[in-house]
């Protein structure tokens, strides 16, 4: 699904569900955005047989009391997820001022070379999507929310994530494009799913994902991010 005011997007999400779930689904979806929007379009496409992942990337949650200290120990993850420090700034910078040519935002990620800092996405408009993903219970997952500080929104976070470090992403770097919504991430096969907020002031729209690859394996994580279907079993719980 997404939704569109004035060609801008608001919001968006992707289910992998049975036959049967479908009509649940699409109400599920329709009701899904909370901003005003003027276009929403669902998009149902059936899928060959996911991989399944037994587990999510391992969970763990910091609170900030300023943007400058979160943005700080978010730079340090990445560093420690064996990120360049100048290119882990780069990525951090490219969210700052806003991904796209043009310094607005983007529909997808930023591939960014973890050797030369080279952007790779093909087209800087629109960047890179990882679709194909979600939770093989959905349903049972979001039980365990309330005992956790997890939120709905957190769980598309942890696995679309998981997908991404799955498909060969060394590192990324993510806060929502919500002028509302200050929580954002660093995610590494290093260091897992660490839940950082907060990453940016409240009422600042700018924001995306930037994704640190490897050049010579571009062509293989595009594939696997945007064409293989995988779902998550469960949490690390």
């Amino acid at each position: 699904m997404r939704a569109s005011f004035k060609g801008a997007h608001v919001s968006g999400a992707e289910r992998i569900v049975t036959y049967e779930e479908i009509p649940a689904t699409f109400l599920e979806l329709l009701r899904r955005p909370k901003e005003r929007y003027d276009e929403m379009v669902i998009t149902l496409e059936r899928i060959d047989q996911p991989v399944i992942l037994e587990r999510s990337l391992p969970i763990s949650l910091y609170n900030f009391q300023s943007v400058e200290k979160a943005k700080k120990f978010a730079l340090q993850c990445l560093i420690d997820s064996g990120i360049r420090p100048g290119i882990a700034e780069k990525g951090i910078g490219l969210l700052e001022k806003g991904p796209s040519p043009e310094g607005g935002n983007m529909r997808g990620a930023v591939l960014l070379d973890v050797e030369t800092g080279e952007r790779l996405e093909p087209d800087q408009f629109r960047g890179i999507r990882t679709v194909r993903v979600d939770w093989e219970n959905r349903s049972k997952i979001a039980d365990y929310l309330p005992r956790t500080s997890l939120t709905e929104r957190s769980l598309d976070a942890i696995v679309i994530a998981t997908k991404n470090i799955y498909c060969g992403v060394i590192a990324e770097v993510c806060w929502s494009d919500d002028p509302y919504y200050t929580t954002g991430y660093v995610a590494s096969k290093v260091l897992g799913y660490v839940r950082i907020d907060p990453l940016k002031e409240k009422g600042n729209p700018k924001g995306g994902r930037v994704y640190f690859i490897s050049a010579e394996r571009l062509e293989k994580i595009k594939e696997c991010l945007e064409k293989k279907p995988v779902l998550v079993r469960s949490l690390p719980l």
